[in-house]
């Protein structure tokens, strides 16, 4: 019998899944569509399907069968309860796997990014979402459902933030900003009155990019923007005190650096680094103002594909002993 590892990121556009050997050789992958049971009008019975057809298929192109997965860690977007975890559990292990881990995706940023599978993942990209895993191996997520979690970033607050800033400049008397000559240039305007119809039909049409509006806080706060900078330390506030809360909560020894991996195209991609700055420094004054001695707490960016942390992970709890470096590789041979 054959010993492999099996990864899976499902998202709710796109999804990977990928195949290891014991010996570090990727085997098989697969590039699929949606895997979140929320993105699917079918729900979970559409999503039992798709794991019916997705997951033997692709074990089958990489010359095996299911018996031979010693160990499988699928992250999947909405598994936010323990009741989906349940759930969808159950329809994986009646597809015959017997050692899985089923979890939400941002997990994965877990162990594809801290020594040891053990950490701390703050998300800003599509969503504001953290997920740690401390040293008895308790896993917990914090954030991630909006208005209900006053999540503070991820998506479009920057943008959706920097254009309602730029409004109250305009018709509520609020401090002025560099940021209102930037957003008239992008939509081609020179008068309020103009402001909100022509942005929301911009917006509504997809002629506004997510990216570039995100991108106009970050870069005003550059420039010493008071109002953008606000936006930024708001933000800050609130990925700080949720880090703070989990190592604070959960077994991560005062004696023992805890390791952050910032994830997301806001916290990889952004080049400009003042909120990442006001994290860390919220951070630390956070925790020495509830512990004796304060943790250390080291952070990087996120440097791998989220199936890595999947592969990664399963290849632990199998036993293997396989490289980040090799399952990296393995993983841009595949074109993941």
């Amino acid at each position: 019998m054959k010993k492999l590892v099996l990864g899976a990121d499902g998202g709710a556009t796109k999804s990977h899944i990928a195949i290891f050997d014991e010996k570090g050789n990727c085997v098989g992958t697969s590039t699929y569509g949606p895997l979140n049971h929320e993105a699917m009008d079918g729900s979970y019975g559409e999503l039992e399907e798709r794991l019916g057809e997705l997951l033997p298929r692709v074990v089958q192109n990489a010359g095996a069968s299911i018996s031979d997965i010693a160990y499988a860690v699928f992250g999947l977007a909405g598994v936010d309860t323990d009741a989906q975890q349940v759930l969808i559990s159950k329809m994986t292990h009646k597809l015959g796997f017997k050692n899985q881990i089923m979890c939400n995706d941002a997990f994965l940023g877990v162990p594809a990014g801290c020594p040891d599978c053990v950490g701390i993942c703050a998300i800003n990209g599509t969503g504001f979402k953290l997920a740690a895993v401390d040293h008895s191996g308790t896993a917990v997520q914090a954030c991630g459902l909006g208005s209900l979690t006053d999540d503070h970033g991820g998506g479009r607050w920057y943008g959706f933030r920097a254009a309602s800033s730029v409004y109250n400049e305009l018709f509520k008397m609020a401090t002025p900003t560099i940021m209102k000559d930037v957003l008239f240039k992008m939509l081609d305007i020179t008068r309020k009155e103009d402001y909100i119809e022509v942005f929301t039909d911009k917006f509504n049409a997809g002629k506004i990019d997510t990216i570039a509006l995100n991108s106009i806080a970050f870069n005003a706060a550059k420039q010493g923007d008071a109002v953008a900078i606000g936006i930024l330390e708001d933000s800050a506030i609130e990925y700080a005190g949720a880090i703070s809360r989990l190592i604070l909560d959960m077994d991560f020894p005062v004696e023992k650096a805890v390791h952050v991996t910032l994830a997301g195209s806001v916290f990889v991609k952004q080049k400009v680094t003042l909120l990442h700055e006001s994290i860390k420094k919220r951070v630390d004054d956070m925790l020495a103002a509830h512990s004796h001695k304060g943790h250390t707490v080291e952070y990087s960016r996120l440097d791998a594909p989220p199936v890595a942390g999947a592969v990664i992970w399963a290849a632990q709890k199998a036993g293997l002993d396989i490289e980040m470096s090799a399952i990296k590789a393995g993983l841009k041979a595949a074109g993941m």
